[in-house]
């Protein structure tokens, strides 16, 4: 009997009940993680990730004829899986899904380089679905690389209810005593937008990013670059409100913060037109929808900070969470596409 894995760069804790999920659709599966995603402020934490990528994927590979299905829940573990088999010519044996698939075009002869490592990791009969939360994302890379649009499958992201144990963390030292709204992830952000909509505006905002870099800030903004793994989680427990200002309106990114502050009732503003905004949350509902137009996302965040809105919105935050996105919910999901 050949074992499904997962392919994870992660605690085996953090994907208990994604596993429940796709074991209750009647399907064995078990973890295989190799934590990859430990630093990248230092060349030598970047080779090291980079090593992981490519041999983790290299060592399943030499045994795949042990294993049935492939899931990457770290995408570069199954793609560089489909890599591997794609540079022998071997025999397919597996059914591979990578999850929560991403490409951002590189600038320079590293795009170049780039784009083409990633058409022969996607361009191929070894990688056999991409998981991606946007059907825009899914139309628009499917043309960009002439892939099958069958190959993408179109679901919701998700994440662990842990509001129990993140609602009793304590305010880190550093945050201002005064109450805070909070930005926070390296993918896909644009705080340059964010920091010039908020120059005007009387209120602290935390920016928690370790590869954004910027020394001529307001007296109200306050950027940290040293935070990142759990110790994020007592700035994202502890803020007043959460604002997920994102660049590249296409490429998903922002998921795991977003689902994070759902589950803890926080009353978000998100960027419209975003991934986010179209496959996750409604504008006036569960979110609160702010333009990239600096002088009108100042207003409604203004508005929000001076006369305060029901806390309706973060209520039905949750409630769409504990629906919709949690990872047992995932969980079944995938398992649909592993049968």
């Amino acid at each position: 009997m050949k074992k499904n894995l997962i392919l994870a760069d992660c605690d085996h804790s953090e994907l208990e009940s994604f596993i429940d999920g796709i074991r209750y659709e009647g399907i064995e599966i078990y973890c295989y993680s190799v934590i990859s995603n430990g630093g990248r402020e230092k060349p030598f934490s970047n080779f090291v990730r980079y090593s992981k990528y490519f041999l983790t994927p290299l060592k399943v590979f030499i045994k795949r004829k042990q294993y049935g299905c492939l899931v990457g829940w770290q995408q570069f573990y199954a793609l560089i899986f489909c890599f591997w088999s794609q540079l022998f010519h071997v025999k397919k044996v597996n059914k591979v899904i990578a999850l929560n698939f991403t490409y951002k075009r590189k600038h320079g002869l590293c795009g170049v380089v780039y784009e083409w490592f990633m058409k022969k990791c996607v361009c191929n009969n070894y990688l056999d679905y991409m998981h991606v939360p946007s059907y825009e994302y899914a139309d628009i890379f499917s043309k960009e690389f002439g892939i099958s649009r069958d190959k993408f499958i179109v679901t919701a992201f998700g994440v662990d209810d842990n509001r129990d144990i993140y609602s009793r963390l304590e305010k880190p030292g550093q945050a201002p005593k005064e109450g805070y709204a909070l930005a926070i992830g390296r993918s896909n952000r644009d705080y340059d937008y964010l920091i010039r909509t908020w120059e005007q505006i009387d209120y602290n905002l935390v920016i928690i990013s370790d590869e954004y870099i910027r020394s001529d800030l307001p007296d109200n903004i306050t950027l940290i670059n040293d935070v990142s793994g759990d110790a994020q989680y007592p700035w994202i427990a502890n803020c007043n409100f959460m604002i997920i200002p994102i660049k590249d309106t296409s490429i998903c990114s922002g998921d795991t913060v977003l689902l994070t502050a759902m589950s803890l009732e926080k009353t978000i503003f998100v960027t419209s037109p975003s991934t986010l905004a179209e496959m996750y949350v409604e504008n006036g509902v569960n979110a609160i929808f702010i333009s990239k137009d600096e002088e009108e996302s100042r207003k409604t965040l203004q508005k929000y900070i001076n006369n305060g809105m029901a806390n309706d919105i973060g209520i039905l935050a949750r409630k769409t969470f504990l629906e919709k996105y949690s990872r047992y919910a995932m969980g079944r999901r995938v398992a649909s596409f592993l049968k």
